[in-house]
C-alpha cells in the first residue's frame, strides 16, 4: 500500500526519467529516502503501455475497420506476422514477440485494463529496461496488478466504472509517446534511469555500486516484506512466493509457508505446500500433516490443498497410510462442491501413479470415465506416452463405456496412434458406432468443434504428458495391480 506522499514521489521520478533530467548526484541519493522501486517501474511501464494501445487501436481502425474487413481474426495488413482477434468490446493483436491486448473503453486507446498490460509485458521476448526491471522486481500478472491497486491507493489515477480499466491523469497521459520513445539502450541512459527510480539494487550491480550497498538491502527488505504480506493472499501466493527464492532464507521461507499453511484454506494453502514441496528435506512438515490429516474436509474444502499436501507427504513416506485414507476420500468426491465433477481427480490418478500404485488403476478409471473433460485428456496423454498393454486396455474399456461426451474423442485419438494393432481396432469400431452428429442450424455444435480440433488439441496433452512421463515415469511401474 503506498501512501499520497510517495505517490507524488514515484510521479516526480518518472517525469524525471521521461524528461531525461539530469541524474542526482551520489551524495544527494544516499541522503534521500528510499522509494518503492517496482512501483516506480511500473508507472512508467504503464506510460509506455498507453503508446502501444494507441498504435493497436490506429492499426484497427487504418487496417482493418478502415479497409472494410469484417473478420474476426486474421493477419493484420501490412504487418508480416501479426494477427488480430477481436474479442468482445476489444481486440488482441500477436506479433513478434509481444501480445498486446486491450478492451474500447475509450476513443483514445487510453484505458489499460491491469491484466492486459500484465500480459503484455510478460510477453516481451526482449524488454526494454523499464519493463526488463519491472519484471525482474515483479515476476508475475498477479503481483503487477496488486501493485497496480497501490497505485491506486496512493491516489495517482482512479478506477473508471468500467471495472478493471484504469487511465492515468491527464498530465501523465500527455508524457506517454514520450515516455515509450526512450532510448535507454547506452550506460549513461540506463544509469539515468536507475538513479532518477532510486533502484539501488542495480545500481550495486554497476561498478562503483557498492557504495549502494546499504540502500540496495534495505530496498530488498522492503520487497521482501512487501512479498511476505502478499504471499498469503489468494491468486498472489504462488508469484510471491516464487519471488521470495532470491530474497528469503530458506529459514524465512519455511516460516512463512508454514504461517500460510495454518491460517484459513485457500488456495495459498496449496501454494504454500508446493513451495515447500519444491525445497529440499521435509522442513515444515508437521503443519502439512495437521493440514492433511486433521483440518482438510472432503465435503468442506477444495481438493487442490489435499493435492499438494499428499505429494508433499508421499514423495517424503510420511505418514503413508494415513495420507493415502485422506487423498482417497478427496479422490472419491464427484461431484466437487461448485463443480461439474471432481476437478482434481487427473491430477489424483497421477499422484497414485508415482506413489500410489495399489490405488492407481481405481483413480484412473475414475479419470478417465470423469464428467471433467481437462481430467480425462490429461490422464488419457499420460496412459498413450506410457503405452504399455495396461494403458491400451484401461483406454480402451473407458471408450467403449463412452458415446460422444467431451474427452471421448481424445480417447479415441489416442488408442488410434499407439503402437497396439488392437487398440486401432477399438478406435475405428467406436468412431464407426459414434458418427458425428448431424449439425442443426447455424453455428457448431461442440461435438463438430471437437471433431475439427481433438488432433491438435491431443497434440498439445501429449506435449505436458511427455514432460510428466520424463520427471515421474520412472516411478510408474510396468504392470499395475
Amino acid at each position: 500500500m503506498l501512501d499520497r506522499k510517495a505517490a507524488r514521489e514515484l510521479e516526480a521520478a518518472v517525469r524525471a526519467v521521461v524528461a531525461e533530467l539530469p541524474a542526482p548526484t551520489e551524495a544527494a541519493l544516499l541522503g534521500e529516502d528510499l522509494l518503492p522501486v517496482a512501483h516506480g517501474w511500473l508507472l512508467l511501464c504503464l506510460l509506455r503501455q498507453v503508446s502501444r494501445q494507441r498504435w493497436l487501436l490506429r492499426m484497427v481502425e487504418e487496417r482493418i475497420t478502415g479497409r472494410g474487413l469484417e473478420e474476426d481474426e486474421g493477419d493484420v495488413p501490412g504487418y508480416a506476422g501479426w494477427r488480430f482477434s477481436f474479442h468482445g468490446i476489444g481486440c488482441c493483436f500477436e506479433g513478434p514477440g509481444e501480445v498486446i491486448d486491450m478492451d474500447f473503453h475509450d476513443e483514445e486507446g487510453a484505458s489499460i485494463d491491469a491484466y492486459f498490460f500484465a500480459r503484455r509485458i510478460l510477453s516481451l521476448t526482449e524488454p526494454a529496461l523499464p519493463e526488463s526491471r519491472l519484471r525482474a522486481l515483479l515476476p508475475g500478472a498477479a503481483l503487477m496488478v496488486d501493485a497496480i491497486d497501490d497505485l491506486h491507493a496512493g491516489g495517482l489515477f482512479g478506477m473508471p466504472e468500467q471495472g478493471q480499466a484504469l487511465r492515468l491523469p491527464p498530465g501523465l497521459e500527455a508524457l506517454a509517446e514520450t515516455a515509450a520513445s526512450l532510448d535507454v539502450s547506452s550506460d549513461e541512459a540506463t544509469t539515468r534511469c536507475l538513479v532518477h527510480l532510486r533502484d539501488f539494487e542495480a545500481l550495486e550491480s554497476r561498478p562503483g555500486g557498492e557504495v549502494f550497498r546499504e540502500k540496495a538491502e534495505a530496498l530488498r527488505k522492503s520487497r521482501r516484506d512487501w512479498l511476505l504480506a502478499h504471499a498469503g493472499t489468494p491468486g498472489t501466493a504462488e508469484e510471491a512466493l516464487a519471488a521470495l527464492r532470491g530474497l528469503a532464507t530458506d529459514e524465512e521461507q519455511v516460516r512463512a509457508c508454514t504461517r500460510i499453511i495454518e491460517g484459513p484454506v485457500s488456495s495459498a494453502t496449496g501454494d504454500a505446500v508446493n513451495r515447500l514441496d519444491a525445497m529440499p528435506g521435509a522442513a515444515g512438515s508437521e503443519a502439512v500433516l495437521r493440514l492433511a490429516l486433521q483440518r482438510l474436509s472432503p465435503s468442506e474444502h477444495h481438493p487442490y490443498p489435499m493435492h499438494a499436501a499428499a505429494k508433499y507427504l508421499l514423495a517424503r513416506n510420511l505418514e503413508r497410510e494415513r495420507v493415502l485414507a485422506a487423498m482417497l476420500a478427496f479422490a472419491r468426491v464427484d461431484p466437487v462442491k461448485g463443480y461439474r465433477g471432481n476437478p482434481y481427480i487427473g491430477d489424483f490418478a497421477l499422484l497414485a501413479l508415482e506413489y500410489v500404485h495399489e490405488h492407481a488403476r481405481e483413480l484412473v478409471r475414475l479419470a478417465l470415465r470423469s464428467s471433467v473433460p481437462a481430467a480425462r485428456n490429461r490422464v488419457t496423454a499420460v496412459l498413450f506416452v506410457l503405452d504399455r498393454p495396461w494403458c491400451h486396455h484401461e483406454l480402451a474399456a473407458a471408450l467403449h463405456e463412452s458415446d460422444r461426451e467431451p474427452g471421448s474423442l481424445m480417447i479415441a485419438v489416442a488408442l488410434s496412434r499407439s503402437q497396439s494393432d488392437l487398440a486401432h481396432v477399438v478406435a475405428e469400431r467406436w468412431r464407426r458406432e459414434h458418427p458425428l452428429p448431424p449439425s442443426e442450424g447455424p453455428g457448431f455444435t461442440w461435438a463438430e468443434v471437437e471433431e475439427a480440433n481433438a488432433s491438435g488439441w491431443f497434440d498439445a496433452e501429449v506435449e505436458k504428458a511427455r514432460k510428466w512421463v520424463a520427471r515421474a515415469g520412472a516411478r510408474v511401474p510396468e504392470t499395475l495391480p
